[in-house]
C-alpha cells in the first residue's frame, strides 16, 4: 500500500507541477503578446509621425515651388506686356 500512496502523491505532484508550468508559460506568453502589442504601437506612431513630418515638408516644397513658378510667370508677362507697350509706342511714333 505504500507505493500505492507514494504512486499518488508523485501523480498529484506532477499534476500541481504542470499545472504550474502551464499557469507559467501563459503569464510568459500574455508578456510577450503586450510587449509586442506596445511595440508595434509604437512603430507605428512613429512611422505615422515620420510620414506626417515627410507630408508636411513636401508640401511646403511644393508652395515654393508653385511661388517660384508664379513669379517667373509674372515677370515673364511684365516684360511681354512692356515690350508690347513699346512696340505699340514705336509704331505709333514711327508709323
Amino acid at each position: 500500500m505504500e507505493t500505492e500512496g507514494e504512486a499518488k502523491r508523485i501523480v498529484e505532484e506532477a499534476q500541481s507541477r504542470a499545472e504550474e508550468i502551464l499557469a507559467s508559460a501563459s503569464e510568459a506568453a500574455q508578456k510577450v503578446r503586450q510587449t509586442s502589442t506596445a511595440e508595434a504601437e509604437q512603430r507605428k506612431v512613429q512611422m505615422l509621425r515620420e510620414t506626417r513630418e515627410k507630408a508636411e515638408a513636401d508640401a511646403r516644397n511644393s508652395d515654393v515651388e508653385t511661388d517660384s513658378l508664379l513669379e517667373n510667370y509674372k515677370k515673364l508677362f511684365e516684360n511681354r506686356k512692356d515690350d508690347a507697350a513699346k512696340k505699340a509706342v514705336k509704331l505709333v511714333l514711327g508709323g
